[in-house]
């Protein structure tokens, strides 16, 4: 599939959405909180339950999934240790850089982007569900405490992230498939359909994201967070694909999850704890933007190394 393809049958259904999404929230005003919390406790959920059902994944393809995840996070997250140094960025500044570059938004644009790449593909969402799942660990634990720089932070964070109805999702789901247990469809139908709505539901709260968002200043900090997170994760990720020895569809999935841009997160923890708040806005809107572009030549780029 040339680079134009990939553009006009992937990114572009992608792009759309998340016009509209802007368009209409300039025009309404949306809660972007209730839009988060819709996400993450009603559309997450389900999607996660329902891929995990219908998916085949082995205890060697879960334990490979994840061995990458965290070798790529803790890659990702000493390069830009070493940029904030390098830089000499202050410590508020160093610290939001960092949560810029390592985490990212594999919820609301990774599982869209990997719907239409592998056009719903069971085994590919399934792993995409398993980076949403470790993003979301990451988050609550590395995230908040490389925020708030307190101990204490640690412990509220893993607790909340027991909190995530996500994670027992995945659980039940693993548990009934591994025990071939058929659920109802009165059941499994409302759950597909709320699956489904996931879709155009996350592209559309991005898109009132980027509407609410401004530029203003740390042009530069931003631009390098972008690079990082857009073209040196993928980079890093190639290496660690071919080292660990990962093929097929599980390594087209983890190279393009390793694109995705900054995670919401990422800003809203920089404004809770004042860790420069509006470089974290702007590090998540121009990754964003940037994305179109990079994503577009990653999804190709699946395709032809794997």
């Amino acid at each position: 599939m040339s680079i134009l393809n990939t553009f006009y049958h992937i990114m572009l259904p992608i792009l759309i959405p998340i016009g509209i999404g802007a368009i209409l929230h300039r025009r309404f005003k949306f809660d972007l909180n209730s839009f988060s919390k819709l996400i993450i406790n009603y559309y997450v959920p389900a999607l996660a339950f329902v891929k995990i059902y219908e998916a085949e994944l082995s205890t060697k393809l879960i334990a490979s999934v994840f061995g990458f995840l965290m070798i790529q996070f803790i890659v990702i997250v000493l390069i830009g240790y070493a940029i904030s140094r390098v830089m000499g960025y202050s410590r508020p500044l160093a610290a939001s850089f960092s949560n810029s570059v390592s985490l990212t938004n594999n919820g609301n644009v990774g599982i869209p982007v990997n719907a239409l790449a592998f056009k719903q593909d069971a085994l590919a969402m399934s792993i995409q569900v398993i980076v949403v799942v470790f993003e979301l660990f990451v988050t609550f634990t590395f995230g908040l405490l490389n925020a708030s720089k307190t101990v204490s932070g640690l412990k509220g964070s893993l607790v909340q992230f027991a909190k995530m109805p996500v994670l027992y999702a995945i659980i039940a789901g693993t548990l009934l498939r591994f025990c071939h247990i058929q659920i109802p469809d009165p059941i499994l139908l409302p759950l597909d359909q709320i699956a489904a709505g996931m879709f155009a539901f996350a592209l559309v709260s991005i898109g009132a994201q980027i509407a609410s968002s401004k530029l203003q200043q740390h042009t530069s900090a931003v631009l390098l967070s972008s690079f990082v997170r857009l073209i040196l994760s993928p980079i890093c990720a190639y290496g660690l694909i071919l080292l660990l020895h990962l093929d097929g569809i599980t390594a087209q999935a983890l190279f393009i999850a390793s694109a995705i841009p900054t995670s919401r997160n990422s800003a809203a923890l920089a404004l809770e704890y004042g860790n420069e708040p509006g470089f974290a806005a702007q590090a998540v809107l121009v990754s964003m933007l940037l994305s179109s572009i990079t994503l577009t030549v990653v999804v190709n780029l699946a395709t032809v190394l794997f």
